[in-house]
């Protein structure tokens, strides 16, 4: 697999060698797929799968109504 340059987002342990934020390393695509998965260097343009969207499930329409009770 051909080696690739990525940039780091967060510092990291790379094979035995710290990489810090910001730094530029060299790494083959296996590897920087793994790395990317972990959120540890930006997008290098390879195949990666998209980041899913948090949204918050919408209220069901059949929610009933909330019931008060009668003190008597």
């Amino acid at each position: 697999m051909p080696d690739i340059e990525v940039t780091t987002i967060k510092g990291f342990n790379n094979q035995g060698q710290y990489a810090k934020r910001g730094s530029n390393i060299t790494v083959d695509e296996l590897r920087a797929r793994d790395l990317l998965r972990n959120g540890l260097i930006e997008d290098y343009g390879g195949k990666a799968a998209a980041k899913p969207e948090n949204k918050a499930a919408s209220p069901p329409a059949n929610k009933a109504a909330g019931r008060t009770r009668a003190r008597g």
